[in-house]
């Protein structure tokens, strides 16, 4: 298969919470992989192609827990592929130290 990713992912495990847009009600998960442009989230959940989502990934210090905005590309019975949105410096930088360790 073809790689299509603009950027590619790196393994990694990091808790998160999704949040689904007219929703408060966070679904716990963990970040598997990571790149600036998406990951792939293992939760219990699927939910709809093209769903606008809130992703809070618990990265390590010193970012801290981070709110990225997102949408779901596909979803499984393991999880979740979700594309991020527009992202500032911290939230690049983040995830830049995260992928950089592994």
């Amino acid at each position: 298969m073809i790689e299509k990713r603009k950027f590619p992912r790196k393994p990694v495990d990091l808790s998160a919470a999704i949040i689904v847009a007219g929703s408060s009600e966070p679904i716990e998960g963990r970040v598997r992989d990571l790149s600036i442009g998406g990951g792939f989230i293992l939760v219990n959940a699927v939910l709809a192609f093209g769903a606008r989502i809130e992703v809070r990934i618990d990265f390590p210090a010193p970012a801290g827990s981070l709110k990225l905005p997102a949408v779901v590309r596909w979803s499984d019975d393991d999880g979740v592929g979700v594309q991020f949105g527009l992202l500032g410096a911290r939230e690049t930088h983040a995830i830049a130290n995260a992928i950089s360790h592994k």
